[in-house]
């Protein structure tokens, strides 16, 4: 269950081990998180990594830290061989090349008929979006990335 302190920064239980700060997360119905799968609902940035203070060794099932919209943070993105990152675009997990990483977001070409399914599928997509790039990164590379948060988008009812 989450925490709430005095900064208003939520804390929650982390299943995996987080050996940095800024890994995209998602909320597991457990009420614990993790780091995002590729097309997970964002829910937050971990704002602390789980490494022990003594032995440096990060590991899993410990508290973290979860920065959440409208704040700023430097989330872990992989490009694969993806596409270069410029400044304003969107960044997701739809199809991101490592569990809890970001890349530029690549929208779905949506047909000119909305059907449910269809709209489903916008909303699932708008789930997945972390934030707008505020620094340019080049192709095929990977690290920490300055993100003006958009997640967690609300959940759908």
């Amino acid at each position: 269950m989450a925490a709430i302190s005095e900064s208003d920064i939520l804390s929650f239980e982390c299943t995996d081990a987080l050996d940095d700060e800024g890994y995209v997360l998602m909320l597991a119905s457990t009420g614990k998180v993790a780091k995002a799968t590729a097309g997970a609902a964002a829910f937050g940035i971990a704002l602390t990594s789980t490494k022990d203070k003594v032995t440096g060794t990060a590991t899993a099932n410990k508290q973290v830290a979860v920065l959440q919209t409208p704040k700023y943070a430097y989330v872990q993105y992989n490009n694969g061989s993806g596409e270069t990152i410029a400044i304003g675009d969107l960044v997701s997990t739809k199809g991101a090349n490592a569990a809890g990483t970001v890349k530029k977001h690549a929208a779905t070409a949506w047909p000119a008929t909305y059907l449910n399914t269809t709209a489903e599928t916008i909303d699932d997509e708008h789930s997945m979006l972390v934030g707008v790039a505020l620094e340019a990164k080049a192709q095929s590379t990977s690290g920490k990335l300055l993100v003006k948060l958009l997640c967690p988008i609300p959940i759908k009812q």
